[in-house]
């Protein structure tokens, strides 16, 4: 019997999803962005997606964005938040994900925002020393 542990990187495709989805892959293929027949047909496709799964997220779907992956997830959000929500002090562990440490290390290098590491065991677990009043303060917060 297979077992699989890595699915926050990928994850095998549901095969209701699959189905859904063949129309898209073998025929009814085109740039949403374009302005020909084709292209119309997808972009109302992924805006029907969009508003279903925003109905599901109570959310509008001017909300939703779909990225081609996790890093360009990773990257917009943090980018967001940085430069559109003018995000100056971000606080995170030194076992978080690759995408997110390359960003933050690369604004942080760029003096756009300064980056503040919890301190942790090597099963992730906080270790309540710290070198800096930010991370104190998550380290005292309910739940140490």
């Amino acid at each position: 019997m297979r077992i699989y542990l890595d699915n926050a990187a990928t994850t095998s495709l549901d095969k209701e999803v699959f189905n859904a989805m063949i129309p898209y892959l073998l025929g009814h293929y085109g740039n949403p962005s374009s302005h020909h027949q084709q292209g119309q047909q997808v972009r109302k496709a992924i805006e029907g997606c969009r508003a279903t799964i925003a109905s599901l997220l109570n959310a509008l779907p001017e909300e939703i964005i779909f990225t081609s992956g996790g890093t360009e997830a990773d990257n917009m959000a943090i980018l967001s938040a940085v430069y559109g929500q003018s995000i100056t002090n971000v606080i995170t562990t030194r076992f978080e994900h690759h995408a997110v440490l390359h960003t933050l290390n690369s604004l942080q290098a760029k003096g756009v925002i300064k980056v503040n590491f919890i301190k942790h065991d090597i099963k992730g677990n906080r270790c309540c020393t710290y070198d800096d009043p930010v991370t104190s303060l998550l380290c005292c917060s309910p739940g140490k």
